[in-house]
């Protein structure tokens, strides 16, 4: 009962705190601008920029990943006939937001349950699960995160290592928002320091 407190009360705080964030962004924007000598602030602007298309870009792939998954998952499983399909493609669909180890965590109820009615069943579910898997490390992920967020495949599976190390499944979960931010901000001052040093740019 704790634990499932705690996780409707911070759940609700994050709300808050993004509906916040949402409703004062200029606000805040300007705050942290001020903070910047105005001849910088140009400079500033286009890092947040940088940062925020980024961002949008990984929310973005990840979110339709996470579609396709669950799609696929409720497709398999109801032709196997596994039973609770509906609620077990829905936690498929929610933990793939944790890329690549969310299709891992999520085989873990799905298999149990069909190995429940029988061995072949169990078989048949994990067969397809690591087909979805196969699919979304080989073709989603590479695909969808690289053009929506502009990321290497590389940099996506070494933030989520470095991110579950860790911070478990936090980790994991932010692992490539954080990397994004880092690559972002990696860039702008690369792209400043090369517009200052002409010789870097060759």
């Amino acid at each position: 009962v704790f634990g499932i407190g705690r996780f409707f009360f911070v759940f609700g705080l994050t709300l808050m705190t993004a509906a916040y964030l949402m409703l004062t962004r200029e606000r805040i924007e300007g705050f942290f601008a001020s903070l910047v000598r105005p001849s910088a602030r140009p400079s500033f602007h286009y890092l947040i920029e940088r940062v925020d298309r980024g961002l949008s870009g990984v929310v973005r792939g990840q979110l339709i990943i996470c579609l396709v998954n669950g799609a696929l998952s409720a497709i398999g499983f109801a032709a196997l006939g596994l039973k609770y399909w509906p609620v077990l493609a829905i936690v498929a669909t929610v933990l793939s937001l944790i890329p690549i180890f969310g299709a891992v965590i999520s085989s873990v109820p799905a298999v149990a349950i069909g190995l429940t009615q029988s061995f072949w069943t169990g078989a048949f579910v994990l067969l397809w699960i690591l087909a979805i898997h196969q699919l979304e490390a080989n073709v989603l992920n590479p695909k969808i995160m690289g053009d929506a967020a502009k990321i290497h495949p590389v940099l996506v599976i070494f933030s989520l290592l470095v991110g579950e190390h860790f911070f478990h499944t936090t980790g994991a979960l932010l692992a490539v928002p954080c990397m994004s931010i880092a690559q972002s901000v990696f860039l702008h001052f690369r792209q400043m320091v090369q517009l200052t040093d002409p010789e870097l740019a060759r």
